[in-house]
C-alpha cells in the first residue's frame, strides 16, 4: 500500500493528542509520521499544542499564548476523546523537547498553527539546533525525514525563505487550479486539501503543475476511501490502525 498514514498529533484517539504518549503509541504500532502543531507561549517559547486556547484538552482555561511554559506544564493534558486508561504523566511540550526525542527517528509534519510573523523563524532555528536540517527531504515521506505545513500561506512562505530545503505544504479545504497556482507561484512543494473534497482530478493536476498531495480532517470510512482513491500519497488521521486495516478491505 504506497499510502502514507500520517499519526494525527500523534495517535491522538487513544493517548492525549500531542503529547509524548500519542507519539510514542504511533511509533511502537509502525507509524512513524507524526503530525503536530507549534505556537508561541507568552514568555516566547515554542510549545507543541493545536488549540487557541487550553480550554478543550486541559483542565485549564484561557489563551495559549496569555500562558508561560511553565504554566501550561502545569497543566493535566487530557486530550479529546474518551481514553481507555488514564495518562497522569501526559503533558504540554516544549518543540525542543520533541525534536530532541525523536530526531533521526520519524518524520514530522510540523503545522505553523500561530499566526506571529515571528512563529516560522523561531521553528526553523530550533530544527536547526536539534539537527533537523540534516534529514530534510522535499519529496518523500520517508522517515527521518521534515515537512512544514501551514493554513496561513504568509507563514509558509516566510518558513520557505528560510529552509528552502525542506518540504513545505499549504493546507486548504479544497484544491482548486487557483490553489494549485498559488502553491507553484510561492515556490511550496506540497498541496493539502480536506480529504472529502478531493478528487482524483483535482489530485492529477497538482501532481502534473509537480506538487505533491496529502488529506486531512478524516471523519469517516467515506473519507478515507475518497482520499485513498484519489492518488493522494497519505493523510493524517486520528486512528491509524483503524485507517490501514480499513484501506486493506478497499485493495481485496
Amino acid at each position: 500500500m504506497d499510502f502514507t498514514l500520517i499519526a494525527h498529533r500523534g495517535y491522538s484517539f487513544s493517548a492525549p493528542e500531542n503529547s509524548f504518549e500519542a507519539f510514542d503509541m504511533a511509533l511502537e504500532r509502525g507509524f512513524n509520521n507524526f503530525e503536530l502543531d507549534a505556537q508561541i507561549t507568552k514568555d516566547g517559547r515554542l510549545v507543541v499544542f493545536h488549540d487557541q486556547t487550553v480550554d478543550r484538552v486541559t483542565d485549564g482555561s484561557g489563551q495559549v499564548s496569555d500562558h508561560t511554559l511553565e504554566e501550561l506544564r502545569a497543566l493535566k493534558l487530557i486530550g479529546g476523546y474518551e481514553f481507555e486508561r488514564d495518562f497522569p504523566d501526559a503533558y504540554i511540550m516544549s518543540l525542543d523537547e520533541f525534536l530532541g526525542r525523536y530526531v533521526g527517528r520519524v518524520h514530522p509534519h510540523l503545522e505553523l498553527k500561530s499566526r506571529e510573523a515571528a512563529l516560522p523563524a523561531m521553528v526553523a532555528e530550533s530544527l536547526k539546533r536539534h539537527g533537523w536540517l540534516n534529514v530534510a527531504d522535499t519529496g518523500t515521506f520517508d522517515a527521518p525525514g521534515i515537512t512544514i505545513s501551514s493554513f496561513w500561506a504568509d507563514q509558509l512562505y516566510r518558513s520557505k525563505l528560510r529552509l528552502p530545503n525542506v518540504r513545505h505544504g499549504w493546507l486548504i479545504n479544497e484544491l482548486t487550479e487557483d490553489t494549485v497556482d498559488a502553491c507553484v507561484k510561492l515556490g511550496f512543494d506540497s498541496v493539502y486539501p480536506r480529504a472529502g473534497t478531493a478528487t482524483e482530478e483535482s489530485v492529477g493536476h497538482a501532481y502534473d503543475r509537480g506538487l505533491t498531495v496529502r488529506g486531512w480532517g478524516i471523519d469517516n470510512d467515506d473519507d478515507m476511501a475518497r482520499i485513498y482513491r484519489s492518488g493522494a500519497g497519505g493523510t493524517t488521521v486520528n486512528w491509524p490502525d483503524e485507517a490501514e486495516a480499513f484501506l486493506q478491505t478497499l485493495d481485496e
